[in-house]
């Protein structure tokens, strides 16, 4: 083990071998499976919704009637419809890669300040953060803007409580304007993640009372709170997440907002990843670098690591308020540059441009690809018979939490679809379509009074879905179309 830390420890390539290894997570994105990304559906289908008509606030996309509505994400939407619309699968792919390359490159920027410019330790972690996001986070969602802004966010706070730019303050507003319009539920998390830094500079006033920078930031906090309102639903939005969260039937339902931890198991996946990072962190606090605690750094990872054991979601959040900081207490693994280090040997200059060569030819094929293919989804056939067969203004249609969405995005108008905190009462201000939905697949509701209820035309159930079994032995409906993972069923009878 010694051995292996030496030879780490003595692994020195010049800087222009070392950027090479952003091609791994480049690479990684660039073969990411957009067609399993189902919230993408809602979110063209809000994008064009927003080009044609302009901002809704009553719901136009499932089938209830007059329910208040904000559309927290509608810029990513746009851009995400614009980009489909134009150039298809290569578009999206296009932009999420756009997107990773500048959170690589951020998080690059933030590692070399707080390594005081060691490249090789800055490359690493880097890489090794954004694979983290790639495997569960860096999707065609609004989330990926949010991590990108938080990023930035972090970097500037550290140049600023740093003394080394503090022109780069003046940019937080703008920030501040992007995250409200791209997705304004995750908003406030942009003045938590400064929050450490506020905490820190008001002990620096303490200590040194000409230090007046905490009097810059708190007019800057000022300003970037009153900025928030420059969105098209204003306080709405600001307030979005305070209607939205901590919701039982959500918690219940959302994989992603299960809590790493249940009555002491792992629910999913990142539970075991959670504490293996916070094992590393501490590890590396208390034994590799004790006594050079950052105070910032701490109250940081504090609050990052009470958001991650709060739902899985927030696994992101730990990795991006963590593990960058690492670069600051693993910087002495690494010598000082060498002025030479940023030429390229002789003896790499044809592996360098033959690495370069062949993953252009790479991205330029997948691109060929993607370009002349449309999203797919596994419904889009039975969908197909359904519409052939009826009147879409016809139909009054059942869909399950997951699949709702490509049944809007089809022209259909269905009982429920992932956008979860639109169909609870304190957002919509009519009915708890969530908690009706959720008392139904722990079959606590009336399987019978729930048909009642909505008299639904067609079924479009799964093998998970609680009405899977029900509606097979109900003679009201029959199969209209069937597949593997589902069928259909249209009402013959009432």
């Amino acid at each position: 083990m010694k051995n292996l830390f030496m030879k780490i420890k003595t692994y020195h390539p010049p800087k222009y071998i070392c950027l090479l290894y952003f091609f791994v997570p480049i690479f990684i994105c660039t073969i990411s499976n957009l067609a399993k990304e189902n919230d993408i559906w809602f979110l063209l289908n809000h994008g064009e919704y927003v080009l044609k008509y302009g901002f809704p606030i009553i719901e136009p996309f499932s089938m209830h009637q007059g329910f208040s509505f904000v559309m927290q994400q509608w810029l990513t939407s746009v851009i995400f419809y614009l980009g489909y619309h134009y150039f298809g699968r290569l578009g999206l792919l296009i932009i999420l890669e756009i997107v990773n390359i500048l959170i690589l490159y951020f998080l690059y920027k933030l590692c070399m300040l707080l390594s005081d410019g060691k490249y090789h330790i800055s490359t690493v972690i880097s890489c090794i953060v954004d694979i983290l996001l790639l495997t569960h986070f860096i999707l065609l969602r609004p989330q990926i803007f949010t991590y990108l802004f938080l990023i930035i966010i972090l970097y500037i706070m550290e140049l600023f409580y740093q003394n080394k730019n503090t022109k780069a303050i003046y940019s937080l507003p703008l920030l501040s304007l992007l995250q409200i319009n791209f997705h304004a539920s995750m908003w406030f998390l942009i003045f938590l993640f400064i929050l450490p830094f506020l905490v820190c500079l008001v002990i620096e006033k303490l200590k040194n009372k000409k230090d007046n920078r905490i009097f810059l930031l708190l007019g800057i906090l000022f300003i970037m709170f009153l900025v928030g309102f420059l969105n098209p639903y204003g306080v709405k939005n600001i307030t979005y997440i305070f209607h939205s969260y901590g919701i039982k039937h959500i918690n219940n339902t959302v994989v992603e907002m299960f809590p790493p931890v249940v009555l002491g198991a792992f629910k999913t996946s990142v539970g075991p990843m959670t504490f293996l990072i916070l094992g590393v962190i501490v590890s590396i606090y208390m034994f590799y670098k004790r006594g050079q605690i950052r105070l910032r750094y701490m109250f940081l990872l504090a609050g990052v690591t009470i958001l991650s054991l709060m739902n899985v979601r927030n696994f992101a959040l730990l990795v991006i308020g963590s593990l960058p900081f690492l670069a600051f207490y693993l910087k002495d693994i690494e010598k000082k540059p060498k002025k030479n280090d940023k030429e390229i040997p002789k003896n790499v200059k044809g592996n360098y441009i033959a690495v370069l060569l062949f993953l252009t030819a790479y991205i330029i094929t997948f691109g060929m690809y993607y370009s002349s293919k449309g999203l797919t989804n596994y419904l889009e056939k039975g969908i197909d018979i359904l519409l052939k067969n009826n009147d879409s203004k016809d139909i009054i249609l059942y869909t399950n939490y997951a699949n709702g969405a490509y049944a809007e995005y089809r022209g259909l108008k269905p009982y429920i679809d992932p956008r979860a905190e639109v169909f609870l009462k304190s957002n919509n201000h009519k009915k708890d379509i969530m908690k009706e939905y959720c008392l139904l697949n722990f079959g606590i509701l009336d399987y019978n009074a729930f048909i009642k209820k909505y008299q639904f035309t067609h079924l479009i159930v799964t093998k998970r879905d609680f009405l899977y079994q029900k509606v097979a032995k109900d003679k009201r409906y029959r199969v209209l179309y069937k597949e593997k993972e589902y069928k259909i069923y249209e009402r013959v009878t009432n």
